[in-house]
């Protein structure tokens, strides 16, 4: 069985790799059918839908912050990630800072964690970034 340290690493890769925006790295955490929810809309997708949304996004996260994290294990095959971040980002040329409370859900298949459903809700107080 993982442990709440191996899926809050998988997770920071997810975010590293979206910094970096190394879209392969992300890609590979994912897994065949994914969905995401947000204030921007509820999206499904696998990976070539990933890599579409990455490639043509005005928006790159460029710091991140991952504190109050809590996995819970429902299922030996199935994580669930709590969290809450702080992320710089730049969207049409201006930058912001926003804190959101996010989830990940996580399955094993094969012998590898991909994630498969992430939530993410911005913080009432998100503009002034407490």
């Amino acid at each position: 069985m993982a442990t709440h340290e191996q899926i809050m690493e998988l997770e920071h890769r997810f975010w590293q790799a979206m910094r970096e925006m190394d879209i392969d790295a992300a890609v590979a955490l994912l897994d065949e059918r994914s969905t995401s929810v947000s204030s921007w809309g509820i999206h499904h997708f696998g990976p070539d839908g990933y890599r579409a949304m990455a490639q043509s996004g005005g928006a790159r996260i460029t710091a991140f912050e991952l504190s109050d994290a809590r996995v819970i294990f429902p299922l030996p095959d199935v994580a669930v990630a709590t969290y809450r971040a702080r992320q710089s980002f730049s969207m049409d040329g201006k930058d912001h800072e926003m804190v959101v409370y996010d989830t990940t859900t996580w399955v094993r298949k094969d012998g590898r964690w991909l994630a498969c459903a992430h939530t993410e809700t911005p913080a009432q107080d998100a503009a002034a970034g407490s």
